[in-house]
């Protein structure tokens, strides 16, 4: 479970979080829609300690995302709007080494159905550099996917994604959702 207590948020004077409180129950897909500038990516970063300047408290499975790093790491994953990539990689490249950060087994099989959710054949042996921007948000939900994790946050980082990619993902997370898996998703859309 996600527990929000009474969170806070300010950037110098202005306040982009007001008092939220919530719990988010296991095995679900939360929406946090609002136009830009709403707060949603604020709160997914102090969802995830990204953020740790925040007022009241937040726990994921009973731990402090403010203190406990080392298992909100393990445990969740983030795809942001922004995509930071190794350029100088190739996407299986990329992919190889999000799963040895990870810790991932079967590291071959994953990606290979990880290419097929989002149809990356025609580019995942060449390098991020010359890819579009929907190949990049292919690529970082990939990454974010990598290892399954148990909370997955994504932050309108579905935008650019093409229509068969994202039924496809539509599907995927409702399968996640009913292995007991927590997803927030964040668009303006």
């Amino acid at each position: 479970m996600i527990e929000l207590q009474q969170v806070t948020l300010f950037y110098e004077q202005n306040q982009a979080l007001n008092s939220i409180s919530a719990k988010l129950d296991p095995g679900n897909l939360y929406g946090l829609a609002g136009v830009n500038g709403a707060g949603k990516s604020s709160l997914i970063k102090c969802l995830l300690g990204l953020i740790k300047e925040f007022d009241g408290q937040i726990t994921i499975a009973g731990h402090n995302v403010k203190r406990e790093r080392a298992w909100v790491k393990q445990h969740c994953s983030y795809a942001p709007e922004e995509t930071e990539l190794f350029d100088y990689l190739t996407g299986y490249e990329f992919l190889q080494l999000i799963a040895a950060v990870k810790k991932v087994k079967h590291v071959p099989e994953k990606i290979t159905f990880l290419n097929h959710l989002f149809d990356m054949h025609s580019f995942i042996g060449t390098i991020i550099a010359d890819y579009s921007h929907g190949m990049r948000q292919k690529m970082l939900l990939a990454a974010a996917l990598m290892g399954e994790p148990d909370y997955l946050f994504i932050d309108e980082a579905i935008n650019g994604l093409d229509t068969l990619s994202l039924i496809r993902l539509k599907d995927y997370l409702h399968q996640l959702t009913d292995n007991g898996k927590t997803i927030v998703l964040a668009s303006h859309v």
